[in-house]
């Protein structure tokens, strides 16, 4: 037995003796963090996967061990995820893609981000008196479910890149949702923030998740009959079998039933299935921290706002001769997330409705003339640039979109391949309808949801076919050409808060993957300070030398960072210990 198995069936006996403890219901850290309790976990070696859970880590590790590639891995391990960690991602949600091809030197995006259906209207999470609905209702509405894009990218990701066969990469799923296995405390935690969300829940979400209104058992296998049924008939007939067939049309009917119950839902097309599309897009790339940094494109913001950050605090800080130990260094940091936060929240929205000015956003002069205003301020709330080539504000200013259900896989096969993929239901258990055992998302409360303020319209706003903003940045770095570093992470709009930190201390700071992963979060939300509360590593200075601008707040942060990072000939991967998180390596 591999010497990470042997860890790895040590952590899964540790479970039961965690705290369940609750956690506030908030918009922007649903999930909250795990108690710190256990160390992190991290592990070496040629090949290297690293998911937010650690049956999902075993299943990805096996397909490697098997001869499979990092694209192999990722579809078991996001299989084997949609079965145990259904509160985060699944089948039914979307995601982000971001691919290094070895042998080709190739780096790609593929977007499964969710669609709007056709019949989708700008007004739709709107009440009758044209005000947006309350947060937490619209979170079940079922105008709320996009169309699902994460069994099309992984489909299309194994088509292209794939070594093992399909069917048998879905294997180790199968077994878990037919012969069952114990749910963890974060997902009996997750079922119970989920009762007190003080929505209805679905009969079928109900049923599978609060049998008699409690959650299961943690000390008893816990079976999803339903979603092994799913997962069989997508490993006998493909990816495909999603959007058309007998599948595709159980989803049709069971969606389009939810009309009975609400009136304003139009209900989905028979093509709105059948015409979905994975949309391979171009990595957004910059020089950033001595380093090449690519990470995703629009419709996603938070690669755009990652880079920036990064570029601002470059602009506002010495970083070169910076520690971890300097409040300096992370009140700048706090200040460029908010000022990062301004622009993508403003100018992002799926380009298919025309160029996102990512580049210009990104511009030399432009960052700099940002960062002279930064430094200029108060605590004010900072305002959008003009990016060079704009000369007016051609949209309305919107309240930001936020996504939290959501999942991070990071692998390294032996190859060299890479896989960084980011993958969301939205909400806790998204939507709380279930087809066919899947938990449908509820993505499209990531759109605007006015669709025009101060009689312009809004950038992100719903409409057809459309593909909500997303905050999702699965990321590589490049030095000299060659991957060091692979990483992304959950946290709504929190994500590039969260990743910036990391790699300035993985880059900048030089700390190991453990420490990287481990020390505090800080997230500037407007004029707000958040402090990480309870992080696994204790802040490196006293909290009061961080004077800052904005009102402070100390919470815990539900980040779940998976990095891997190149270190001598090998790999070394660390799981942020704020989860369930493990990496396993292969020797």
């Amino acid at each position: 037995m591999l010497p990470q198995l042997k860890a790895l069936l040590l952590a899964l006996s540790l479970w039961s003796s965690l705290p369940a403890a609750a956690a506030p219901i908030s918009r922007d850290d649903p999930e909250s963090s795990d108690p710190s309790t256990r160390g992190i976990s991290t592990a070496r070696g040629s090949a290297v996967v690293v998911t937010a859970n650690p049956l999902a880590s075993t299943a990805a590790l096996t397909a490697l061990n098997n001869g499979g590639s990092a694209i192999d891995a990722l579809v078991t391990a996001q299989a084997v995820l949609a079965v145990v960690e259904p509160q985060s991602s699944g089948l039914a949600g979307g995601g982000f893609l971001l691919h290094w091809e070895a042998k080709q030197r190739q780096l790609a995006v593929l977007d499964g981000r969710e669609v709007a259906p056709e019949r989708s209207r700008p007004s739709d999470l709107l009440d009758a008196a044209g005000d947006p609905l309350p947060w937490r209702q619209a979170t079940s509405q079922a105008n709320a479910i996009g169309i699902p894009g994460t069994v099309a990218l992984l489909w299309q990701a194994h088509q292209n890149h794939g070594q093992l066969p399909w069917s048998q990469t879905l294997q180790p799923a199968i077994r878990l949702a037919s012969a069952g296995f114990l749910p963890s405390p974060r997902m009996v935690r997750s079922i119970r923030l989920a009762q007190r969300f003080g929505v209805a829940h679905s009969p079928a979400f109900q049923a599978l998740y609060l049998p008699g209104g409690q959650p299961p058992a943690a000390d008893q296998p816990f079976r999803n009959p339903a979603l092994a049924r799913t997962l069989k008939l997508l490993a006998r007939e493909g990816g495909p079998a999603f959007y058309q067939g007998p599948l595709a049309q159980q989803i049709l009917d069971e969606v389009n039933a939810l009309r009975a119950s609400e009136p304003n839902f139009q209900g989905w097309s028979s093509t709105d299935l059948s015409s979905y599309a994975v949309v391979r897009r171009t990595p957004l790339c910059s020089q950033q921290l001595q380093h090449r940094i690519c990470t995703v494109p629009p419709p996603s913001s938070g690669g755009l706002a990652l880079l920036q950050t990064l570029a601002l605090l470059n602009q506002s800080s010495n970083l070169a001769s910076s520690s971890a130990a300097e409040p300096q260094v992370w009140r700048q940091l706090a200040r460029a997330q908010a000022w990062a936060d301004a622009d993508r929240l403003y100018w992002v929205h799926d380009p298919i409705d025309g160029a996102v000015p990512s580049t210009a956003l990104l511009d030399t002069a432009y960052i700099a003339s940002r960062a002279r205003a930064m430094q200029g301020t108060n605590g004010s709330r900072p305002t959008p640039g003009l990016p060079p080539g704009i000369d007016r504000y051609p949209y309305g200013r919107s309240n930001r979109g936020i996504e939290q259900g959501t999942s991070q896989i990071t692998i390294v096969d032996a190859s060299g391949n890479i896989a960084s993929y980011t993958s969301s239901v939205e909400t806790i258990f998204g939507s709380r309808h279930l087809v066919g055992g899947m938990v449908m998302n509820n993505q499209l409360t990531d759109f605007a949801f006015k669709p025009s303020l101060g009689g312009k319209p809004v950038a992100n706003r719903r409409l057809p076919g459309r593909r909500p903003m997303s905050s999702m940045a699965p990321t590589l770095v490049f030095r000299n050409g060659e991957p060091v570093l692979a990483l992304g992470s959950p946290g709504g709009r929190s994500i590039p808060h969260l990743l910036s930190r990391v790699l300035l201390a993985a880059l900048v700071w030089n700390e190991p993957p453990a420490r990287a992963v481990g020390l505090p979060h800080l997230s500037r939300r407007g004029t707000t300070l958040v402090l990480e509360s309870d992080p696994p590593l204790p802040w490196p200075f006293q909290l009061q030398q961080l004077k800052s601008e904005a009102s402070p707040r100390r919470q815990s942060i539900g980040s779940g960072t998976a990095l891997i990072q190149k270190i001598g000939a090998g790999w070394q991967g660390a799981a942020d210990p704020r989860r369930e998180g493990t990496a396993l390596a292969l020797p």
